[in-house]
């Protein structure tokens, strides 16, 4: 099992109780994927794409009626096959509603991507470093369903000689009412800047 050893549904679950435990609830904001996504990316496609592989199949048993026959087989497994490849990305959906988030507590702002099955990706940022956070709007159904796209801008340290300050970007789609994260985490910054 060590080859999925990276993927943990309960992950975030686990993640979230041990800042929980570490820093209070009042004190630990988790921003995750909003429904809307679960919805139009994961639901919808995976209900289309599986009823289409049912009707398909159900017309190869009506009409390839002959199990034994080599048309029934191939079709059979061909069918199946476009079945798993067209819900390939549906899987890829669901693992990034699932398994990435945001952890932000009062020293710092954690990202955390579910990046296939077989990697996993955390990014870390001190709360002194993040210079903005703002929300990007686009798209009639994303204003429909208030679900945008949450961006942090951090500063870091490149470790050359010549050393030069630049910024670093962290992007999280699909955060149902950003704003409501925005003012949360402005809060944060500005307990940590007062320290």
């Amino acid at each position: 099992m060590w080859i999925l050893s990276s993927l943990d549904l309960r992950f975030k679950k686990k993640t979230v109780n041990e800042f929980v435990s570490q820093y209070w609830q009042e004190n630990v904001i988790v921003v995750k994927k909003s429904k809307f996504f679960l919805w139009t990316k994961v639901l919808i496609p995976f209900t289309f794409w599986t009823s289409l592989f049912i009707i398909s199949l159900v017309l190869i048993i009506k009409y390839i009626f002959d199990y034994s026959s080599w048309l029934f087989w191939s079709t059979f497994v061909l069918s199946i096959f476009l079945w798993i490849v067209l819900n390939a990305r549906v899987i890829k959906y669901y693992l990034d509603y699932k398994m990435d988030f945001i952890v932000v507590n009062p020293r710092s702002f954690i990202r955390f991507d579910q990046d296939g099955l077989f990697k996993k990706v955390s990014k870390t940022i001190d709360l002194r470093k993040v210079r903005s956070i703002s929300v990007r709007k686009i798209w009639f159904w994303n204003s429909l369903f208030n679900n945008w796209t949450l961006v942090i801008v951090s500063e870091w340290w490149e470790a050359e000689e010549d050393a030069k300050l630049r910024a670093w970007e962290i992007v999280f789609n699909d955060v149902y009412n950003p704003e409501a994260y925005d003012k949360k985490i402005n809060d944060f910054l500005n307990k940590a800047f007062n320290q």
